[in-house]
């Protein structure tokens, strides 16, 4: 059981790092001097315009929804009520919250800025609309590749004798 919740981490941390791809449409390695105290809050404001755009509370909440489902069925002993609470205890917004910061790290204010123009146009808006599928299935690519990848390493150890067999 231990290893649905492995993969279901997994799963969880590779949709989220492709939602994350998504959002770099401009990279530039050319960082400008800081920024005064006012053109620091409105980088600011713009990245949460840009997380509010795409969806980041969203995809936060279905984060800790898929979370909590995993640990249940991985826990079944444990009452729903206890689950209920600790779900509600969870705050979306706590992890938006620290996505600032990243988006602060990696991008300028003009490209934040070039970033909400691209999702304000209809391929953003549509790259929006596919992206949740687009990372599901390719999750599940990518466990499969996974999985696969692991089955023929295992076999290769065995057959040059660095592991035994299974019973």
């Amino acid at each position: 059981m231990k290893t649905k919740l492995l993969i279901s981490a997994v799963v969880i941390s590779a949709i989220t790092t492709f939602q994350g791809v998504a959002f770099a449409q401009a990279t530039n390695n050319n960082r400008t001097a800081p920024t005064t105290n006012t053109q620091d809050q409105e980088k600011i404001n713009n990245i949460r315009k840009l997380l509010d755009i795409t969806g980041a509370s969203n995809l936060s909440r279905q984060i800790i929804s898929q979370m909590v489902s995993a640990m249940k069925t991985e826990y079944p002993q444990v009452p729903a009520k206890f689950w209920d609470t600790f779900q509600a205890e969870l705050k979306p917004e706590e992890m938006v919250n620290e996505f600032v910061p990243l988006y602060n790290k990696y991008f300028t204010h003009d490209e934040i800025k070039q970033i909400i123009a691209f999702y304000q146009t209809p391929l953003g808006q549509k790259t929006l609309t596919v992206l949740p599928q687009l990372s599901r299935e390719s999750a599940t690519i990518g466990l499969r590749y996974g999985k696969d990848a692991a089955a023929r390493a295992i076999k290769k150890l065995e057959a040059e004798g660095y592991i035994r067999r299974r019973q």
